[in-house]
This record gives C-alpha cells, sequence and structure tokens, in this order.
C-alpha cells in the first residue's frame, strides 16, 4: 500500500511538507505503529475510494494515475506522488467521513505544490464522501519561496485539529487537545 512507502534519506515528500513534521519522524522511528495505522477502516475506505477512482480515470480518460514526480530546490529534491494527470490538468482524491468546510486548507496548499512540482494549469481536488462528490479546481501555483518556509517550519503540529486524528498522539511531547 502507498501508505507503507519508504521515504527516501535526502527527499521530502509533498504530503510531508503540509503535515505535523513530528508524524515522519515517528513513522521513521516506529515503523510498527505505522504498520498498524493502513489496517483502519478509514484507511481502507480511503484506499479503495483512490483505487476505483484511478481505475475509471485510466480507463475512462486516459489518465495517468500515480503519476511521480522530483524537483530540486537547492539542495533540497521535493517528492510528490498525484493521483492523476489528464493533460495539464491534476486530479487528487480525497475522502471524508463529512463535507462541511471543504476543500481542506492542507489539500488546497498540496494541490498548490502540486501545480509548482508537475507544471500544472490546474490541480482538481475531488472529494468523496457519504452526502457527495465535490470538485475544487485549484489553479494557484505554491512558490519555491513558500516551499521553502514549508521545509525549515518545524511547528509540530502544524493545525490543531492533527492531533485528533494522529496513531502518535498516544506518545507525543506536542500533543494539543481541543
Amino acid at each position: 500500500m502507498r501508505e507503507l512507502e519508504k521515504h527516501e534519506k535526502n527527499g521530502i515528500w509533498v504530503t510531508d511538507l503540509i503535515r505535523c513534521p513530528l508524524k515522519r519522524e515517528f513513522e521513521e522511528r516506529y515503523p510498527e505503529l505505522h504498520k498498524a495505522t493502513v489496517f483502519t477502516p478509514s484507511t481502507i475506505l480511503g484506499s479503495l475510494v483512490h483505487l476505483g477512482l484511478e481505475s475509471l480515470l485510466s480507463s475512462e480518460l486516459n489518465a495517468e494515475v500515480e503519476v511521480r514526480r522530483e524537483k530540486l530546490i537547492g539542495d533540497y529534491k521535493i517528492v510528490g506522488r498525484i493521483d492523476a494527470i489528464i493533460g495539464r490538468v491534476g486530479v487528487e482524491i480525497k475522502s471524508s467521513r463529512a463535507d462541511i468546510e471543504i476543500p481542506y486548507e492542507h489539500h488546497v496548499l498540496q494541490a498548490r505544490i502540486y501545480n509548482w512540482l508537475y507544471d500544472l494549469e490546474k490541480t482538481v481536488l475531488v472529494y468523496v464522501t457519504p452526502d457527495r462528490f465535490a470538485e475544487f479546481p485549484i489553479e494557484d501555483r505554491a512558490s519555491e519561496d513558500e516551499i521553502l518556509k514549508l521545509i525549515v517550519d518545524k511547528k509540530a503540529p502544524k493545525y490543531d485539529w492533527e492531533c485528533r486524528y494522529c496513531h502518535f498522539s498516544v506518545i507525543c511531547p506536542n500533543k494539543k487537545r481541543r
């Protein structure tokens, strides 16, 4: 499963730029806890949604799926894997328990970074929730300066809500309570 892919030592994944920096550290330090998170109902459901939509995009629209790319900024290698690309349009699939307040800020940031990394006209965030499908085209592109700031930003967690969904919160010294 993609969730278990090993991170490269000198590569920074786009997903690591948009989440708590301690999470990657804990995933590397406690791989057995990380592996257990892959088998939760919400993770399995999200994986099934991805597989199904990627299959449809590939067969019906001739999309390239799970496209990996890397790009250098100074000494840093930024690595990403977008769900699909059709021409110069990216597609990033998201599953969510609720459809309130979507698109989420960190997903918009991810789409903006993908626009930079893949030189896309836009990335469409496709949300699948229990109540609806929703699409949000993101045309803005992250700048290299913004990405460099994200690389050095060690604020943990990045968002107040992250700890509620993090399996490492039971051992994390930075856990925030709501």
